[in-house]
């Protein structure tokens, strides 16, 4: 990876201008593209301000690493003027996965005797070969990892999955293919194109790495019979005074899939707020949702841990019952402390369409002995419960229903966050948003050695809000402490 982000680093952080317009280095984008993201480097730049980031402030002693010698003062040109190294970087970088995994880059040349002069730079620092000429291409090998071709017009960069003479093979193949042949040709290219965010990227769900397969799967919400293969989605990035903007959109490539998409939608509200006015300071994580229960009961099963707690609450209390009696507003407040693996400090709620469950609490009282659990009846419908050496408070008032930890219900004598009251309209337009007050949690505090520049970058983060309109589409927006900064 390491090998990647120098390359990325060459290639994508020292840019000019981007616009939008469609030329034929594209077209070496194979039709059978898992992933392409299409980045605006200029913008993406501008609005990180890297001119005057601690990437440029470190950047002599990075060059020290890749360049030594008189090519020291080549290398610093190209760092001032990033159009000497051949690129045109008035157009978009593309990089794309292909179905094997490998990776590849292509951009478009400016000028190709520049790109051989960058390239033999390279070349005498070890990283990276002698171009040599192939069929009317200029060919070779950076780092030993990547194998490149280039023309007057299109430069392309694969990395080396499988054989070497392959993966130089199917670089010399795509830099000949047609438009018709290509990605540019597909429904996905023309989706990718329609959006005008700095960075875009169309997926294949499969094809995300398994960090970001997880969460993005997960934040969908998609249900459970659809299966990854036949998922598609697109992701943009905004970047806009210390604001950061992920937008992640999903469809089905079959009726069928699609069907199941908009039929989770119908178990899906928007968000009344009538839980807000609970929300205390010393509650920094809340999450809202507007749902009916059956629907949820059946997301929770798919889950393994929480299907694990229900499993461990279903001893004591019939919890299926309970939620499927849930339609309308659901709310949970955690406390900093769920970082450090204390995930019984919460306060839930959940609007009730019925109450049938109660009739059943005396039984329930009863056969929980068995297992070594008592609960009792503080009146009115109120219950402590005491299970696994843990206590929590639950009741019902009205059509209202809660659930606590032990202690967690004086929170609500506490002062309300105001900070979340103000988020107020922006969550009614959802049925799910979840906010992190991150200035709350002290992580510079908390993340010490190695860990202490993670704890500074989160440390300089205000807020994190995901957020969801429909069961296919989800946004993530980190705002940072410092408005004029996006890094």
């Amino acid at each position: 990876m390491k090998t990647i982000y120098h390359l990325l680093f060459v290639f994508g952080l020292l840019m000019a201008v981007c616009s939008c317009s469609k030329t034929d280095y594209q077209n070496t984008i194979p039709a059978n593209a898992t992933l392409v993201a299409k980045v605006d480097v200029r913008t993406v730049a501008e609005k990180w301000d890297l001119a005057h980031s601690e990437v440029m402030k470190n950047l002599d002693s990075y060059l020290k690493l890749l360049v030594s010698g008189k090519d020291m003062e080549q290398a610093k040109e190209y760092i001032d003027d990033p159009m000497k190294m051949g690129f045109d970087f008035t157009m978009p970088v593309f990089f794309f996965k292909m179905p094997d995994g490998s990776m590849g880059l292509t951009m478009k040349v400016n000028d190709d005797g520049d790109v051989k002069d960058f390239l033999m730079l390279l070349q005498k620092q070890g990283l990276a070969s002698k171009p040599v000429e192939r069929r009317d291409l200029m060919c070779g090998t950076l780092m030993g990892d990547f194998h490149y071709a280039y023309d007057g017009k299109t430069f392309l960069l694969l990395s080396s999955e499988g054989s070497s003479s392959r993966v130089g093979q199917m670089a010399q193949q795509l830099m000949n293919q047609k438009e018709d042949e290509s990605f540019v040709s597909t429904d996905a290219y023309s989706k990718l194109e329609h959006e005008t965010t700095e960075v875009v990227c169309y997926a294949k769900l499969l094809a995300l790495p398994l960090p970001a397969y997880t969460y993005v799967r997960h934040l969908l919400m998609l249900p459970n019979s659809v299966r990854e293969s036949d998922i598609e989605m697109l992701a943009t990035m905004n970047l806009d005074n210390g604001k950061e903007t992920f937008h992640c959109t999903a469809w089905g490539n079959t009726e069928k899939v699609q069907q199941l998409l908009d039929e989770a939608n119908k178990n899906l509200h928007k968000i009344q707020g009538r839980y807000i006015d609970k929300a205390s300071e010393d509650l920094p994580i809340w999450l809202g949702l507007g749902v009916k229960g059956e629907w949820l009961l059946q997301k929770l099963k798919g889950d393994k841990k929480a299907k694990e707690m229900l499993f461990l609450l279903g001893r004591a209390i019939d919890i299926e019952q309970m939620l499927k009696a849930v339609d309308g507003d659901v709310a949970v407040g955690l406390s900093q402390h769920v970082f450090d693996g204390n995930t019984d400090d919460f306060v839930a709620y959940a609007q009730l369409k019925n109450t049938n469950f109660l009739q059943d609490v005396d039984y329930w009282k009863s056969s929980m002995k068995e297992y070594g659990m008592s609960m009792q009846d503080d009146g009115n419908h109120h219950y402590v419960l005491h299970a696994e050496g843990k206590v929590w408070q639950w009741g019902v008032d009205g059509n209202d229903l809660y659930y606590a930890a032990d202690g967690a219900l004086s929170r609500l004598e506490n002062t309300p966050d105001t900070k979340l009251k103000t988020y107020e309209a922006e969550m009614k337009d959802n049925w799910l948003f979840l906010y992190l007050d991150m200035a709350k949690m002290g992580w510079e505090k908390k993340l010490k050695g190695r860990a202490a520049m993670l704890g500074k970058a989160l440390g300089d983060i205000e807020s994190i809000i995901v957020k969801s309109s429909a069961a296919n589409e989800v946004d993530v927006v980190i705002e940072m402490k410092k408005k004029q900064e996006n890094k």
